[in-house]
């Protein structure tokens, strides 16, 4: 660009130069008088006009030209910036059309799938993919193109190593009239690793958890043989319960331990008293009772992620507030509770006590029937009802 403008203004000098000469040579063969006459003003509006016609138009182009000029100069300053940016990532770029067919890759994403870059280019995005992923990213690139701009992952073949899972960063841009891909390729491995191990470890703490939720109920049971298997039943069906009433799954986890748990206050209750065939005294009475409340005493000082504690509390409210040990009713009742108070009388009535032999599932469905909005909530109570009639519920 910059010899156009030194070529053009070394024309305009030329052309200045020549109308001087001519100037200096036309004026022997001029009349004397008509130059005389026109007090050689001729020739100076002559000259001026060659000038205007010559230098002006010249400033202005090479004003163009420098102004071209310093704007090439500039893009390339920015071709260069974003060439080294593109090189010098530490994620693997590669750009390619919509086909797949690779079209620039940085040296990360050479050293990365173990290939030089002319090897790398003739290789088509598929062909970097697992197998069984190539129908997964021919999804997410139709996604792409709708949304411009989208993150998923993946796992790439590499040459020299192992499948690779990867996260994927694609942009789509325009250049040269199509539309491109570019994507920054991170490797996961670690953090796939990483998050398989916290997964094990949660396994393995969730495992102890429940082996000491289990020994704890257990402890309770060995002292009243009669209930074994009461807390890990009502468990179940207040759980069932829950689902159809659409609690969600952590809130039904919530449930399942406090089921599991419910009656661990009646450690604090004398086992021949738990076990008496007769009828109770009312002092004796107001123990058994008292097991919510020291069953809540025990469990809250435990950091369970569910209410645990307050289940425990409330199993035995009831709708009306005649329940205890609170007196709590409607609203004050939590939905768990109120499930884990239906789930229990339904498996007491329908268990052996002591003090009388087991009654049948249509005769516990019956009472919590005929109480319904009373003591127990109505919503729990059709969904109990339900669990057993439709749903094909068993102990």
């Amino acid at each position: 660009m910059e010899y156009l403008i030194t070529i053009f203004l070394s024309v305009a000098a030329f052309s200045v130069l020549a109308l001087t000469l001519f100037y200096n040579m036309a004026v022997p063969f001029i009349s004397a008088d008509y130059i005389q006459l026109t007090n050689g003003s001729i020739f100076i509006s002559l000259f001026m006009l060659a000038l205007t016609i010559l230098l002006i138009p010249a400033a202005v182009v090479s004003w163009l030209l420098l102004r071209v000029s310093g704007r090439q100069k500039l893009l390339k300053e920015q071709e260069e910036f974003y060439a080294q940016l593109f090189y010098a990532t530490t994620d693997s770029i590669i750009v390619h059309d919509l086909d797949g067919k690779c079209i620039y890759a940085n040296e990360r994403a050479c050293r990365f799938y173990g290939y030089d870059e002319e090897e790398l280019l003739r290789i088509n995005l598929y062909e970097l993919n697992a197998p069984e992923q190539v129908d997964t990213v021919k999804a997410k690139i139709i996604e792409l193109i709708e949304k411009t701009q989208l993150t998923f992952e993946s796992v790439h073949v590499c040459k020299n190593k192992p499948l690779t899972p990867v996260e994927i960063s694609s942009l789509i841009i325009e250049s040269g009239g199509r539309k491109l891909i570019v994507s920054a390729i991170c490797d996961i491995s670690e953090r796939k690793r990483t998050a398989e191990e916290l997964r094990q470890t949660s396994l393995r703490l969730q495992r102890a958890i429940e082996g000491a939720i289990n020994a704890v109920a257990l402890t309770t049971e060995i002292r009243d043989p009669y209930t074994a298997g009461h807390q890990h039943r009502v468990a179940k069906l207040a759980c069932s319960i829950g689902r159809e009433l659409g609690l969600s799954n952590e809130q039904i986890e919530g449930v399942r331990v406090a089921g599991t748990l419910h009656d661990i206050g009646k450690i604090y209750v004398p086992a021949e008293i738990l076990s008496r065939p007769g009828r109770l005294r009312q002092n004796e009475i107001n123990l058994v009772k008292d097991h919510a409340q020291v069953g809540y005493d025990l469990l809250s000082t435990i950091e369970f992620p569910w209410p645990v504690a307050q289940i425990v509390l409330q199993h035995h409210e009831r709708m009306n507030g005649s329940g205890y040990p609170l007196g709590l009713s409607g609203d004050e009742i939590l939905i768990e509770a109120k499930i884990m108070s239906v789930a229990d009388v339904v498996e007491a009535m329908a268990s052996h006590r002591p003090y009388r032999p087991a009654l049948s599932i249509e005769e516990a469905l019956l009472e919590i029937s005929q109480q319904r909005g009373v003591l127990y909530s109505s919503e729990a109570v059709d969904a109990c009802i339900k669990v057993f009639t439709q749903r094909g519920f068993k102990f």
